[in-house]
């Protein structure tokens, strides 16, 4: 069918709906790039958020124990607070958001369009919504699904595997069942991550399939597309032929001045020009052939313009030389003997 989208999105197609915020996105690749990061982080980032604290509470409780804490000294020590235990979680918060706003920024190659912040009122119509809850629901919910049996052969996986250190931690110190608790979780973690970057792969895959269905294009769209953009076949033979008239009429405005026109007496006609005071060698000024050359031929003949019959001659400059071109050496012979003939007819010297 003419109208059926079945072929790839163009060039223009593709670069028309950037220009329109149709930007390829995926929160299943954010959300790993997210869950990535703070697993890096965490592992860093806990220990100092913990030890700084423990060292905030325990100033705190020395500050209390000392004496009355005067009202100049409260913002100092909640300024201190502040900093020991907020610092390390505003550090993470950053560099998620920077993280998350790098990868869209990735996804999207740079794009970036402002209209998209502009409220869209179509979309706070609730029957519009409702109509694709069931399509988003049924894949939001089979994702799940999949997310979950996977997250559990995981976690059975990690029991399995250290169930053992399981057992000893209550023979351990403290110290020590922290560490080894603390190591088999961020194990947990690290497969987790691994986890969400296949599906976050998965899911921009997804999503690039969604869009380039959506762009495709009919055959008539591309054959308008190509028209536009090569221009209207009519419209540019008309120009073509407006062309070739006004070059054919400068044309003829030159046969008067020809020092004279080789003719093959009916097909081909080809005036020349020769100054031997400003010229090296004869150029030239007009060509035609069948009813332009009868043309040239009239014209000449109208303004005294002499006509010499030499078809070989005619045939072979009307096929070598272009117009305004000086003849190459090969006809300067042939040429010479026309000029000499022309000249001593109209009682000149060939100098």
């Amino acid at each position: 069918m003419a109208g059926e989208k079945s072929e790839k999105p163009t060039l223009q197609r593709l670069k028309k709906a950037r220009e329109d915020g149709q930007f390829l996105s995926s929160r299943g690749v954010l959300s790993a790039v997210q869950f990535l990061v703070f697993v890096s982080l965490i592992g860093n980032l806990l220990p100092a958020w913990i030890t700084g604290l423990g060292r905030a509470v325990v100033r705190l409780y020395q500050t209390a124990l000392t004496g009355e804490i005067s009202l100049l000294a409260w913002p100092a020590l909640l300024r201190g607070l502040f900093f020991e235990t907020l610092t390390p979680l505003l550090a993470l918060g950053a560099a998620l958001f920077f993280a998350t706003l790098a990868a869209q920024l990735a996804i999207t190659r740079f794009g970036f369009n402002l209209a998209k912040l502009a409220p869209q009122f179509n979309r706070l119509n609730p029957l519009a919504r409702l109509k694709d809850l069931p399509a988003q629901n049924l894949k939001a919910v089979g994702e799940a699904s999949v997310l979950i049996v996977v997250l559990g052969l995981f976690l059975r996986s990690f029991l399995a595997s250290h169930a053992e250190l399981m057992l000893r931690l209550p023979l351990e110190s403290v110290r020590v069942a922290a560490a080894q608790v603390g190591a088999a979780i961020d194990s947990l973690l690290w497969k987790a991550a691994a986890l969400f970057i296949v599906f976050g792969a998965f899911d921009l895959f997804q999503n690039y399939r969604r869009q380039m269905k959506t762009l495709r294009m009919s055959k008539q769209e591309i054959k308008e597309e190509n028209k536009r953009n090569e221009g209207d076949p009519h419209v540019k033979q008309r120009i073509r032929r407006l062309r070739r008239e006004v070059l054919r009429r400068r044309m003829m405005q030159q046969v008067p001045q020809a020092t004279a026109v080789i003719v093959n007496p009916t097909h081909f006609a080809v005036a020349i020009r020769f100054d031997s005071k400003t010229m090296a060698s004869p150029v030239v000024v007009a060509k035609g052939k069948n009813w332009l050359a009868l043309r040239i031929r009239q014209v000449a003949v109208e303004n005294e313009v002499p006509v010499v019959e030499n078809p070989p001659l005619a045939r072979a400059l009307y096929s070598a030389v272009e117009v305004g071109s000086a003849i190459s050496p090969e006809f300067y012979k042939a040429i010479a003997e026309i000029l000499a003939y022309v000249y001593r007819l109209m009682g000149r010297k060939l100098l």
